[in-house]
């Protein structure tokens, strides 16, 4: 009795991690943008845009005084965000935290593969990241023609980011 009760509590859990695991992706665009000094074409889909454009940046705590306008997409739901034309390694994810009107790189943790995203290669050789963590993420693409940093501002289900500093 007690093999059968955690055999299909085994299965029940298999089941449930299977499901979670399985979620249909919507690779229709909602933002798109050849981004300027790399050539890298870059779409955000499976989600609802909320906004697009300039948000206020800052590389530390420190220099907050020294900060630059960065483009940055907001976003609710579950965003993918496909990158054409740059290999993995020329692919820097970050977190980005925002205080008050400022969004400052997070530099005392990355983010984790399979746990915050999961990169996919796709038939066409593109490179999809699903970003399941609600968090504030910063690429930063660098290849032999430049660099480029583009921010993902997530929100889910009406939740500010997890590293935003307001609720």
């Amino acid at each position: 009795m007690k093999k059968t009760g955690i055999a299909g509590f085994l299965l029940s859990v298999c089941l449930l991690l299977a499901g979670c695991t399985s979620q249909n992706v919507d690779t229709t665009p909602v933002w798109q943008q050849t981004l300027p000094q790399t050539g890298v074409q870059m779409e955000v889909s499976n989600c609802t845009l909320e906004n697009s454009g300039p948000v206020y940046y800052a590389m530390d705590r420190v220099d907050t005084d020294y900060w630059t306008e960065k483009t940055a997409v907001q976003v609710e739901g579950v965003p993918v965000v496909t990158l054409y034309g740059v290999d993995p390694e020329e692919v820097e994810l970050r977190f980005v935290e925002n205080v008050s009107y400022l969004y400052i790189y997070y530099d005392k943790v990355m983010p984790q593969p399979d746990l915050d995203y999961v990169l996919t290669e796709t038939n066409d050789g593109a490179l999809q990241y699903r970003l399941d963590t609600v968090y504030n993420y910063e690429f930063v693409i660098t290849t032999e023609q430049g660099t480029d940093s583009m921010m993902v501002i997530c929100h889910r289900d009406s939740l500010e980011s997890a590293n935003t500093g307001t609720t």
